[in-house]
C-alpha cells in the first residue's frame, strides 16, 4: 500500500503536473457559460435551456408553483469543469432571482434557494442527477423538494410516550412480582 501515492505512479505525476482544477472564486462569472444570456432566459420566463426543453421546462416550472415552489431552471450543454461549478452558478443566480435555482449541465447538477433547506435540496440533487433528460430531470428535482417530509415531531412524541408507557409497565410488574 506504501506505493499507491508515490511521486513515480503514473497517475500522481499527472494530477501534480496539471495541478488542481479550481472551482469559481467569489464574484467569479463562470467562463464555459455565457452568464448574461441566462440571467436575461431567467428574468423572462425562469427558464434558461437550449430550444427543445425549454417548453418542458416551462411545464416542470408552472407545475412547481402550482406547488408552492418559485423555481428556475437552468440547463446548458456547456460542461463545468468541477462539480461545485453548477452550484456555483445556482447560488450566483439565487443572489439576483429569488426562489430556488435549479442547474443541470451535461455531468452535474447544483441548486442554491432561499426558501428550501439545503438537506433537501441535495436530496433532489441525488435523485435528478439520476435523470439523463433535463426536463425529466428538473420533474425529479421538484417532485422531491416539494414532498412532504414525515412528521418527525409527533413521530417523536409517540415514541417518547411509548417508551414511558413502557417503563412504568416495567415498573409495576417488578414492584408486584416482589
Amino acid at each position: 500500500m506504501s506505493d499507491v501515492d508515490t511521486p513515480d505512479d503514473a497517475v500522481m505525476t499527472l494530477a501534480h503536473e496539471d495541478g488542481p482544477i479550481v472551482s469559481l472564486r467569489e464574484g467569479e462569472v463562470p467562463q464555459w457559460l455565457d452568464y448574461a444570456a441566462v440571467e436575461a432566459d431567467l428574468a423572462d420566463d425562469g427558464v434558461s435551456a437550449p430550444e427543445p426543453f425549454v417548453d418542458g421546462l416551462r411545464t416542470v416550472v408552472a407545475e412547481a408553483a402550482d406547488r408552492g415552489l418559485d423555481l428556475k431552471v437552468v440547463f446548458t450543454e456547456a460542461p463545468a469543469a468541477v462539480y461545485t461549478d453548477a452550484r456555483d452558478v445556482a447560488t450566483f443566480l439565487n443572489q439576483t432571482h429569488e426562489g430556488t435555482i435549479l442547474v443541470r449541465t451535461p455531468a452535474f447538477v447544483g441548486s442554491s434557494s432561499d426558501t428550501v433547506p439545503r438537506h433537501r435540496l441535495e436530496a433532489g440533487q441525488d435523485d435528478a442527477w439520476e435523470e439523463f433528460d433535463p426536463v425529466a430531470s428538473a420533474a425529479v428535482f421538484a417532485h422531491k423538494v416539494t414532498a412532504p417530509a414525515p412528521p418527525w415531531g409527533t413521530v417523536t412524541a409517540v415514541t417518547l410516550v411509548l417508551a414511558v408507557v413502557a417503563l412504568v409497565a416495567f415498573l409495576v410488574a417488578l414492584r408486584r412480582r416482589s
